[in-house]
């Protein structure tokens, strides 16, 4: 078992080199100017954003990601059963183990290798709109999730907030949870079109009133399951006339490793 799990860490590791392109193109920092070949409309429901790509990826198969346990082992992981309910609340824990990628919860991207992660599903039909989940860890220390806008039986990985390593003999212990909940995600398909590109969103305005500021939020994803990061984004379009197509660039957008779930727009 720890020579697999040995074989696994340096597998990992390659992992992480031969998929850079691929996660770096869902949560890195893109900064190109001009038009890009695939610009194209966003589709405007969540239900559309579901295309023919495969979704039978499972926990042991997710780039850069490597579950505390063996696929034939019995799932207890750092002392916890999985999956494991967050009583009161829709969230199952399915998966602990350790992350190698950009660390992508604080916006950073920086690099890391081994970090404490997890992944859970939203077992509901409505919206996680926000979670935190918190453990003690060897009774001594602590361990945080923080996820947000994960729409109905999406999952996520997500990263310990300040970037934990991950070590298979820490004891963790649920020690305290916050949950909040949303009916539905709006993308105001009646009221705005949005173009996108690496690295910029472009609102169309479809009505002949101003909308004001409109924010995109976004998450990036592993595929059309999984979300990687608790983190939701958000691009801020200022000045949306009526009629107005207005472009703003945005940090973490890529037209192949993202996908936009809210649209609101606020007067200021």
């Amino acid at each position: 078992m720890k020579k697999n799990r040995a074989l696994w860490g340096c597998v990992g590791i390659a992992v992480v080199v031969l998929i850079t392109g691929m996660l770096v193109a869902g949560v890195r920092n893109s900064k190109k100017s001009g038009k890009e070949e695939n610009e194209a409309p966003v589709q405007n429901r969540i239900e559309d954003l579901e295309t023919t790509e495969e979704t039978n990826m499972d926990i042991f198969s997710i780039p850069g990601y490597i579950n505390g346990a063996d696929a034939d082992d019995e799932q207890i992981i750092c002392g916890i059963s999985l999956p494991y309910n967050i009583q009161d609340t829709p969230i199952v824990i399915e998966g602990i183990g350790q992350y190698s990628g950009p660390f992508v919860e604080d916006g950073s991207d920086k690099p890391v290798a081994n970090a404490l992660a997890a992944v859970i599903k939203n077992d509901s039909d409505t919206v996680i709109e926000f979670a935190e989940i918190r453990f003690a860890v060897n009774d001594s220390e602590e361990a945080v999730f923080q996820i947000s806008t994960i729409p109905a039986g999406k999952e996520v990985v997500v990263l310990e907030e300040n970037g934990r390593e991950y070590h298979e003999e820490d004891r963790l212990d649920l020690t305290d949870k916050l949950y909040a909940k949303q009916d539905f995600l709006s993308l105001m398909e009646d009221e705005v079109e949005i173009t996108s590109e690496d690295g910029k969103l472009t609102v169309k305005n479809l009505t002949q009133e101003p909308l004001g500021t409109v924010y995109v939020r976004y998450k990036g994803k592993i595929n059309n399951q999984y979300y990687l990061g608790g983190i939701t984004y958000s691009c801020k379009v200022e000045n949306v006339d009526a009629d107005a197509c207005v472009e703003a660039e945005t940090k973490h957008f890529t037209a192949e490793g993202s996908q936009i779930l809210m649209v609101e727009a606020v007067q200021e």
